[in-house]
């Protein structure tokens, strides 16, 4: 946990009555989920080409995806982008094989719905936390693709209707509307909440933004904070240590 003492000393006083969740990288572990269905993925380009080249069929896929997971102009439909991408990286590989992008493409979204789950314990702190405190995600993200993820980890079970869809939004995080809405969800002022995520420039620049109480940063690769960039009150290695950060806040 880092925190410096001035942001010690403006945080002491803070009574808090909301946590606002990101969701993927932060209740759940998308890494392995996607590694998980990547896998099968590999399976099903193989029996389809025999000589396919897999890891470089999924390497490049990712990058398209982390580059430009949606259309930029919002016109094209999520699931027709992304059939767009395994098709360029089948190219590379002059693989001409016409179904066989969108059959990729439909198998990694539906197969890693199956490992999308709440991380372990995660269930456990929840139940806990929501005792005392307000939740609610705010995850970014196509309807279509963040509403199936939502169902997948039960996450309704939890949250109830709490759950923020930012492709639903007018404005995305970390524009702050996006935030006071929650605070209205949770019946809160915005310095009243706390915004728990994994991205600096959409979770934690978005809390800011919002005029939030704090931010905390889940950083399980201990990356490093750019001084231009947001600089979050609190980082952790897991949401699992979320507690100690409150019970740190009420002292």
């Amino acid at each position: 946990m880092h925190k410096s003492h001035n942001q010690n000393r403006i945080l002491k006083d803070i009574h808090i009555k909301a946590i606002f969740f990101d969701l993927d990288h932060t209740l759940v572990d998308c890494e392995s989920a996607d590694l998980r269905a990547y896998e099968i993925v590999s399976r099903i380009a193989r029996s389809t080409v025999f000589d396919i080249h897999t890891p470089a069929l999924i390497h490049d896929f990712r990058q398209r995806l982390i580059a430009t997971p949606f259309d930029p102009e919002g016109v094209v439909d999520v699931h027709v982008w992304r059939t767009g991408l395994w098709k360029q990286s089948c190219d590379i590989q002059q693989i001409n094989h016409p179904e066989l992008p969108e059959q990729l493409n439909t198998a990694f979204h539906q197969e890693r719905l199956n490992f999308y789950v709440f991380m372990p314990d995660v269930h456990a702190m929840l139940k806990e936390l929501l005792l005392t405190y307000a939740g609610v995600i705010i995850t970014n993200g196509d309807k279509a693709i963040q509403r199936p993820k939502i169902t997948a980890c039960h996450a309704k079970n939890t949250f109830g209707s709490n759950i923020i869809i930012g492709g639903e939004e007018l404005e995305e995080k970390p524009h702050p509307s996006i935030f006071h809405k929650a605070c209205k969800m949770a019946n809160c002022a915005p310095h009243e909440a706390i915004m728990v995520g994994d991205r600096l420039s959409t979770d934690i620049q978005g809390g800011i933004n919002a005029g939030l109480g704090a931010t905390v940063w889940v950083n399980p690769k201990n990356d490093t904070l750019d001084e231009n960039g947001p600089i979050p009150n609190f980082q952790i290695v897991s949401v699992i240590e979320l507690p100690s950060i409150l019970n740190h806040l009420k002292h």
